[in-house]
């Protein structure tokens, strides 16, 4: 079986395409529990599709690239998690055909093979997560064009200055999909200087292809008056690199069990047998940095689950690729595809009927929401993302953190300005506030008194528009 993957021809993709679609065809047709970054991916793009402006209308810190992706992902999907994630898997079948494309342009291994397209794809089946449709999908994709570009500094070490600024550029658009991504432009930074000889304009070039894009983000949100909410909504938050995590260490070790034993038996035999060029042998080493700097962005990623070990996958994927490469009996290769394949789909299955009980997604799957409403525009003041199953944000005020530090500081005059003037442009119809944050700005904004009345339940009626 492993040997088919092992020449050198692009249409050997397709059967993987074919693979794939049979082992991931159960989640498609039973279709996993929605998740909390998949509910929050359909408040902010339904909030971005209505027109709302980010940061100073939607106040949430998700970035902008992120934050455009949710909205043309909600006027194209709506709030259809199959065909979502149909599409994540496209995404994610694209990347590792991309992945094997792109080692093998660049001699990363003694042979041509799309072993790594292989290996990578199997990695995703780590959990059923890795199908939601999120930013993380689109920012790794980024990611996997800036380690080509690295790739192609390490190999030429080329006098072309684009070469390092695409390479700074590509990170960039990584951050503002997902913040913590521009961790990966020091870790790039001391991978040049390791294994490069470059000049400090160099360094300079890919700091400038890294800074443009967040200049221009600043000078558009300035011409429109909202630098001062850019700044406090979205770089003040994710500078503080937050860190919350959705599944437990010790489920993420089961979940990864055996990819990891494999990478151990992957740097024995390495250790032991591999016999590369200076080259191939430099591109190995800035895969193990790779994952030392993957590790530390893993760290600090935001809502932290499955599909953020994503940028893990590529070290992981050539690491595994060159121990089966070392195997010269047929046997023993076809042996640890089939392990790998089916080891992966079991653990996949297994987990995501709740079959293993160490392995616990009760903070990464919406549960049952508090009160029981629906199709109504609401604005939740508690920390309770599942609300939003069932009904619409209104107004924009989508995340917890951003919302209490708010409404905790109604003797601040410019927060009684902010939710007077939200409210007034998107009015929801029921507040839910059970301890009663909003009563403080009704105290002191009488336009509010008139419009709602609070019910006994620690809830608010819209009494008229």
């Amino acid at each position: 079986m492993l040997s088919y993957f092992r020449i050198n021809d692009p249409y050997r993709l397709l059967v993987l395409l074919a693979l794939l679609i049979l082992i991931w065809l159960p989640m498609f047709i039973d279709t996993p529990l929605l998740t909390i970054p998949e509910i929050k991916s359909f408040v902010v793009g339904e909030k971005v599709s209505e027109g709302f402006d980010l940061y100073s209308e939607l106040i949430d810190p998700t970035p902008p690239l992120a934050s455009w992706f949710y909205g043309i992902a909600d006027w194209v999907f709506g709030r259809n998690i199959t065909v979502r994630h149909i599409m994540s898997f496209i995404i994610l079948f694209m990347q590792s055909a991309f992945l094997g494309i792109v080692l093998i342009s660049k001699k990363a291994f003694p042979e041509n093979t799309y072993i790594p397209s292989l290996i990578f794809s199997l990695l995703t089946l780590i959990s059923f997560d890795m199908l939601s449709l999120t930013a993380d999908l689109a920012a790794f994709g980024f990611l996997l064009l800036a380690l080509n570009t690295l790739l192609t500094e390490l190999e030429f070490r080329s006098d072309h200055d684009e070469t390092v600024f695409n390479l700074g550029l590509f990170i960039s658009f990584a951050s503002l999909l997902n913040f913590s991504y521009s961790l990966y432009l020091p870790g790039f930074i001391l991978i040049l200087i390791f294994f490069t000889r470059n000049m400090l304009r160099k360094y300079l070039l890919m700091l400038i292809g890294f800074l443009l894009p967040h200049l221009l983000l600043v000078v558009i949100f300035y011409l429109k008056g909202d630098a001062s909410a850019l700044w406090q909504h979205f770089y003040r938050p994710n500078l503080s690199f937050p860190n919350e995590s959705l599944i437990s260490i010790k489920s993420l070790f089961i979940l990864g069990a055996i990819p990891m034993l494999y990478l151990v038996i992957s740097i024995v035999m390495l250790n032991r047998k591999a016999h590369l060029t200076k080259y191939q042998s430099q591109v190995m080493q800035s895969m193990w940095l790779w994952m030392f700097i993957a590790l530390i962005q893993v760290y600090f990623t935001p809502d932290f689950r499955p599909q953020s070990l994503l940028p893990l996958l590529p070290p992981l994927c050539f690491f595994i690729t060159h121990f089966l490469l070392l195997i010269r009996r047929k046997k023993f290769t076809n042996l640890n595809a089939v392990i790998l394949i089916a080891g992966m789909t079991t653990m996949l299955y297994l987990t995501r009927y709740e079959k293993i009980s160490s392995v616990d997604f009760n903070e990464l799957i919406a549960g049952k929401p508090s009160l029981s409403i629906s199709n109504k525009r609401i604005l939740v003041l508690q920390d309770e993302p599942e609300l939003y199953v069932s009904n619409s944000a209104s107004p924009a005020f989508t995340d917890w953190k951003l919302t209490q530090a708010i409404f905790d500081h109604p003797e601040y005059y410019e927060n009684i300005l902010l939710v007077n003037r939200i409210i007034a442009k998107d009015q929801p119809e029921l507040i839910i506030d059970p301890e009663y944050r909003f009563q403080k700005f009704v105290d002191r904004v009488p336009e509010l008194k008139k419009q709602y009345k609070r019910n006994s339940d620690g809830t608010w009626n819209l009494t008229r528009n």
